[in-house]
């Protein structure tokens, strides 16, 4: 259902839904609960320092802006309007809920490209995660001055072993961190994330790689951290209902997340999550065969439809096509949601 007030009269354009059009026909439709979402509303656009004289013009300051925007038609898909949704839980004692957060701070760690490139003649700011196609790609990436011969940079197609996307669940909290009370605020609330669900763009992925059963992850009483996820092993997409219309959906191990107080050091120095922590997961990809051609291959269409092509990202006369996307994880318990910027990069030639 979508909703208008900025044309001097109310509209509401409801679409029903393949049940909601059945029942209808039925004589039996009804609604008893709805949901809210604000999924289109960019409030970065907000001021919160803005003034002025009367309620009336700080409105007039803002309607350019927040107040203006516009909002999604009806649609009658259930994962085409409402992507964050607020969450229920029926527990009265729930003080504190856990988070998502990347931890890209142990080495095998993926880290963030963080930087100025150039895209069609202009510098441009990235912060994202880069995907290599290929070996090629990886070597010519890896002999960048910016993080010369440094993995932890430089994601590779179909990797069991080296660089991954490690995400932490946890309270991001000053709250002590031992294991007393990731006992009282996870385990006793029933927060702890046992497993995660990942979300990818099936245009481009053709399986998730997921910790297996034997994982890894802690500290030692001297701040020694011992993180091992193992040889990830091949995930297929499950059928259950995708986030965004063309992803897939694949279920990851959660590890036990055993970081905890020491005698010297600071566990925050190895962990991304300063409260209690619940678990830890690690995931990579294994991209489209189509998109993984060397430089001297045929271009694949959809860095064209997708992407852009033949950009001199980190200036010299390399060449590279690349395609942006996100990818999302979900704690099956918490319901608590993390947006991981990737970039699928090619290396296209001279």
């Amino acid at each position: 259902m979508s909703f208008q007030d900025n044309c001097g009269t109310i509209v509401i354009d409801a679409v029903l839904t393949d049940a909601g059009r059945k029942r209808m026909a039925q004589g039996n439709f009804k609604v008893t609960k709805f949901a809210l979402g604000d999924d289109e509303v960019d409030y970065s656009l907000f001021d919160v320092n803005a003034s002025a004289a009367s309620d009336e013009d700080l409105f007039a300051i803002q309607g350019e802006s927040i107040v203006a925007q516009s909002c999604f038609e009806a649609f009658s898909q259930p994962n085409a309007v409402i992507n964050y949704g607020l969450q229920s839980f029926d527990r009265p004692d729930l003080l504190y809920l856990p988070i998502l957060k990347q931890n890209t701070k142990i080495d095998g760690a993926a880290k963030r490209w963080q930087g100025y490139l150039y895209e069609d003649g202009a510098t441009v700011y990235v912060d994202t995660f880069l995907m290599s196609v290929n070996d090629e790609t990886t070597k010519k990436i890896l002999a960048l001055a910016q993080h010369k011969d440094d993995y932890d940079y430089v994601l590779e197609n179909n990797s069991f072993t080296r660089t991954k996307l490690v995400i932490e669940s946890g309270i991001d909290n000053i709250l002590n961190s031992s294991l007393e009370m990731r006992t009282a605020f996870i385990l006793n609330t029933n927060m702890l994330d046992r497993y995660f669900n990942i979300y990818c763009d099936s245009r481009f992925f053709n399986k998730a790689l997921t910790p297996g059963p034997d994982g890894i992850f802690r500290n030692k009483i001297n701040g020694e951290i011992i993180a091992n996820f193992g040889v990830l092993d091949v995930s297929t997409p499950v059928s259950m209902p995708p986030l965004i219309d063309k992803f897939d959906t694949y279920i990851a191990r959660g590890i036990d997340n055993l970081i905890k107080p020491q005698q010297t050091g600071d566990p925050n120095d190895i962990s991304a999550i300063p409260g209690p922590r619940s678990t830890a997961t690690a995931i990579n990809f294994n991209i489209k065969e189509e998109l993984r051609g060397s430089s001297t291959s045929t271009r694949d269409s959809k860095f064209t439809i997708f992407g852009k092509i033949d950009q001199t990202l980190f200036s010299g006369a390399d060449k590279y096509d690349y395609i942006d996307t996100s990818i999302y994880v979900e704690g099956i318990s918490s319901r608590a949601r993390l947006l991981i910027p990737l970039r699928i990069i090619r290396y296209a030639g001279t």
